[in-house]
């Protein structure tokens, strides 16, 4: 399991821009790579949920005027970002998402969010998703509150592996998963709390990294 820490500088925070601009900027370049086009403006309100396109208009005139896109090209997909003004931990980064709270600890309710969290590129995949950790349970593994788990989709864990177990239907967990006789062992990583063990036991997936901030 790979720890990543990052200091609170990430672009999307950066006092060159506010948040709205960055997570738009954040949506283009990573729209471009995926394309090798630019997306149109109905696509970008479509995706943040907006109505007006004037909106958005303003805010990628701003993105231009602050360098961080080209304003020299124009056209219906023609949005091309500044690469050479971009920070480089910026382009080294890819968004995921942030699908809520999961319990290092007793178990929760899941927590849903519809927001996003920058990660590394080489922790990236097709089917990763990110939570954080509420909870101490998992401190001996080096997983702490407040931590972001990086999870890769996986229903068929090995011994050892630590997972997010759904409990039943809204209740989730982080604990290493073991295999017993005649029963799953959800084991935690501190001694002031005791396995679970059930006889059914839903994995959504495996952690594959640890993303840890701090300023």
């Amino acid at each position: 399991m790979t720890v990543y820490v990052f200091r609170m500088v990430c672009f999307r925070y950066s006092k060159h821009t506010n948040r709205t601009l960055s997570v738009i900027l954040n949506y283009i370049v990573r729209y471009v790579e995926d394309n090798d086009y630019g997306p149109s403006y109905r696509e970008i309100a479509e995706h943040f949920e907006l109505s007006s396109t004037a909106t958005i208009a303003e805010h990628i005139e701003s993105l231009k005027q602050k360098g961080y896109l080209r304003g020299d090209i124009s056209g219906a997909r023609a949005l091309e970002p500044q690469t050479e003004t971009l920070p480089p931990d910026f382009l080294n980064q890819t968004s995921i998402p942030l699908l809520g709270a999961i319990a290092a600890g007793t178990p929760i309710e899941a927590v849903q969010t519809s927001e996003t969290i920058d990660i590394p590129r080489d922790m990236a995949g097709k089917k990763v998703f990110a939570l954080k950790v509420r909870g101490d349970s998992m401190i001996d593994d080096g997983i702490l509150n407040g931590d972001y788990v990086i999870i890769e989709t996986c229903n068929t864990p090995k011994d050892g592996d630590i997972v997010v177990a759904l409990l039943d239907r809204d209740n989730v967990t982080l604990k290493r998963f073991y295999r017993e006789k005649d029963h799953v062992r959800l084991q935690p990583a501190n001694k002031k709390y005791k396995p679970i063990r059930v006889k059914k036991v839903v994995i959504q997936g495996r952690v594959k990294g640890v993303i840890r901030k701090f300023t």
